[in-house]
């Protein structure tokens, strides 16, 4: 397929442009804000052209990735759907934004949003672990450093009217997705969000998510202590940890002793994205994250700022 692409940031360059290379994929023109940069970023992966006019993303292209500020998200992906195009977004797809336009959750197999630890092997065994078994008590807890001072091309993740929020929008949302993968729509979310940087994206995040007979309690934060990735789930005398998660270390305990597997992951996880998708589009299957998948990631984040607004008290979700 031909794809346009927007955005010209760390993503693009790390991790789209080269799988689509890798994939057979074509992409054919580069979309950014700035003319300069995209032209740089064109020049450095062959695209053939690119520009400041979104009209680019879906002339003479066949898909649409979207990469850019989350704020500029849902307009460049129902842009897309308009010219009849599939459109894969980045995460998340509004954060506490807004909700999505309703033509994306009607999109079906033509959008998909980028949470690609779905299809990670380590989660693929972590789920097979789950199977038929209910955990009482899950511990989520992320850290890492990040300061961008001011200049720095990730600035914009600062500013919760460009990034959709902070430490749980950019970092929380792929944890949040595979709980909501795993068990569905939680009954009530409690949150604290604090320690923000000037603009008012928050640096760390406490939840509190509950489910008919599962609590989840969540930790993400941004700061200098030393980084943590780990999921953990605890229940009749049993308990699965996959610590740290892009490693693939899974340790399960149980009556019968402790077993410990490492998974190994992809060197680029976009690559197992993109071919998801790409095989979606053309067997009309949905992609393994739909906008609707995503919307919930979104519910949840932005329930977590209502609860926090009121002092940490409980947001309940309506069934869906």
């Amino acid at each position: 397929m031909r794809w346009g692409v927007a955005g010209h940031g760390d993503v693009v360059a790390r991790r789209v442009l080269p799988a689509l290379r890798r994939l057979g994929e074509d992409p054919v023109f580069l979309w950014g804000r700035d003319a300069r940069r995209a032209e740089r970023a064109a020049r450095d992966w062959g695209v053939p052209a690119s520009g400041t006019d979104p009209r680019g993303l879906t002339d003479g292209t066949d898909a649409v990735y979207v990469a850019t500020p989350v704020v500029h998200h849902v307009p460049l992906a129902v842009r897309a759907l308009a010219a009849g195009l599939p459109v894969l977004v980045e995460k998340p797809l509004a954060g506490a934004l807004g909700p999505a336009d309703a033509a994306l959750h009607a999109a079906g197999a033509r959008t998909g949003v980028a949470y690609y630890r779905r299809l990670a092997p380590a989660v693929t065994r972590l789920r097979a672990e789950l199977a038929g078994w209910r955990p009482e008590r899950v511990e989520v807890r992320f850290r890492c450093a990040f300061a961008p001072g001011p200049g720095h091309p990730m600035r914009w993740r600062t500013d919760p009217a460009v990034s959709g929020g902070g430490v749980l929008a950019d970092a929380g949302s792929h944890r949040l997705d595979l709980l909501l993968m795993l068990f569905g729509r939680p009954a009530e979310v409690r949150a604290r969000l604090g320690d923000r940087f000037p603009a008012g994206a928050e640096r760390r995040a406490g939840l509190d998510l509950t489910w008919p007979g599962t609590r989840a309690h969540l930790c993400f934060e941004w700061s200098d202590a030393p980084p943590a990735d780990r999921l953990a789930f605890h229940g009749a005398g049993r308990s699965v940890v996959l610590d740290p998660l892009d490693s693939g270390t899974l340790t399960v305990r149980g009556p019968g002793g402790v077993r410990r597997e490492t998974a190994g992951r992809p060197a680029n996880p976009h690559v197992p994205l993109i071919a998801d998708f790409a095989a979606a589009v053309a067997g009309g299957r949905p992609p393994v994250c739909t906008a609707a998948d995503a919307a919930l990631v979104d519910e949840v984040i932005a329930a977590a700022g209502r609860s926090t607004a009121r002092g940490g008290a409980p947001v309940s979700l309506r069934p869906s």
